[in-house]
């Protein structure tokens, strides 16, 4: 029997448990009934919240407005998850491990992360802020992984035994004789090149001397172009896709720098190697070809930018660079470019995010949220401007359970101590 709050008369609390139950038993046969096609613009839509006054086309405007630039937003909880009705073109991916090329797209571990860690239970908030985490300072890998812990949720088998973040390499012997499934994503180099600048010239590989003298050496209207061409930097996505990190350090060579030439022919045979090649410029149509290729319920928020740059909001004025191309990079991306190209080609095209539709609850999570909501219905209602927001922060939540529809994560030791953080744990 169920306790009956004092505070209700007695005919309330079936009238009320009516209605809840029938709102839930309403939206399972609207989204087991029928699967919709969702189109690339609905896709990436958003709501703040849902509002029953607005018409669907006003929601759809509002949304689109809402995502200009894939910042962060409010996600409903009723179309957080999506799925391909068709079969995986290539099944299910194994021993996965990321090539994470800097400054080409830190956010798509969100995809990789719900992959193989968001498939079961109750979606995950992947809104993670960034520097919510205990490892380093604005990371949202790390954060993410913090919250959502290998060991507690990613499924046995799909990640690498030593998959890795933080830039480092891969090679073909990784991937033919270890057998690794790298997946990354590949930015144009010209940007790529400036993004990195205005990050303290990114140079994973520099030894503190080197690094010194380069930024001693880059300054001034030129600093761009300087940075560019210094000895070391050009040539990056060569030397991670063979081996090397992204910066070459004098010390590395024996001869000039020769801007990752050497490498390029095992460079390309690696890229070739690789389980899956998204572009950055295309974040989309990447997100939507990984799911289409390998499965898996997708999130919404898989196609927001949890870590954007400050600096720009389009893109980057490549005059900066007073005409440097890096000739090597450059090679690799088009390369990348045509392989994206062929992969989406045999998934449906230009097209493929269309073929997403609404993921449907299990009944065990409807019967689960329903319960969860039990002890605030008797104490005086359910406020569904908040419940319709799947965000753990707006919920004063960091780790632990979120009513049911949504998973907050993990509650670390590390973040329960960090000052000023709201844990609701």
């Amino acid at each position: 029997a169920l306790p009956i709050s004092p505070v209700l008369h007695g005919e309330d609390v079936p009238m009320k448990l009516s209605l809840l139950l029938s709102a839930h038993c309403t939206l399972l046969v609207c989204w087991t009934g029928r699967a919709a096609k969702v189109s690339i613009t609905d896709a990436r839509a958003a709501r703040a919240h849902a509002d029953a006054s607005l018409s669907n086309f006003e929601l759809a405007i509002a949304a689109e407005d809402a995502l200009a630039g894939h910042k962060a937003q409010n996600l409903s909880c009723q179309d957080l998850q999506l799925s391909f009705t068709a079969e995986p073109v290539k099944g299910e991916l194994k021993n996965l491990n990321w090539l994470h090329i800097p400054k080409s797209g830190t956010s798509f571990i969100a995809t990789i992360w719900n992959y193989a860690c968001g498939q079961e239970g109750p979606p995950l908030d992947l809104q993670v802020d960034p520097n919510r985490n205990v490892h380093c300072g604005s990371c949202y890998d790390f954060a993410l992984m913090d919250r959502y812990p290998r060991k507690s949720y990613c499924r046995k088998g799909v990640l690498s035994k030593v998959f890795q973040t933080q830039h480092r390499p891969t090679n073909l012997s990784l991937m033919q004789d270890a057998g690794q499934r790298v997946v990354g994503l590949f930015r144009k180099p010209s940007q790529r090149l400036i993004s990195a600048f205005h990050d303290g010239m990114h140079a994973n590989g520099f030894t503190k001397q080197e690094f010194k003298k380069m930024r001693q050496e880059c300054n001034g209207t030129t600093a761009a172009a300087c940075y560019a061409s210094y000895p070391g930097i050009a040539g990056c996505t060569a030397r991670m896709l063979t081996g090397g990190r992204c910066a070459e350090d004098m010390a590395q060579r024996d001869g000039p720098f020769d801007g990752g030439k050497r490498r390029l022919k095992e460079a390309l045979q690696a890229l070739d190697n690789m389980a899956f090649v998204g572009i950055t410029e295309r974040w989309d149509e990447s997100v939507c070809l990984f799911h289409r290729m390998f499965g898996g319920r997708m999130n919404r928020a898989e196609f927001l930018d949890m870590h954007a740059g400050k600096k720009h909001s389009a893109g980057y004025d490549e005059s900066v660079l007073d005409g440097f191309k890096d000739e090597v990079d450059e090679a690799i991306y088009a390369a990348a470019v045509n392989r994206f190209e062929a992969d989406l080609a045999t998934a449906g095209g230009k097209e493929v995010c269309a073929g997403m539709v609404h993921q449907p609850p299990r009944p065990s999570d409807i019967i689960s949220e329903v319960f969860s909501w039990l002890p605030r219905l008797f104490a005086g209602g359910v406020d569904s401007a908040n419940q319709d927001q799947c965000s753990c922060e707006r919920s004063a939540r960091q780790c632990g359970q979120n009513e049911g529809s949504v998973d907050c994560g993990y509650c670390q030791a590390g973040r329960l101590q960090e000052k000023g953080l709201a844990l609701g744990c």
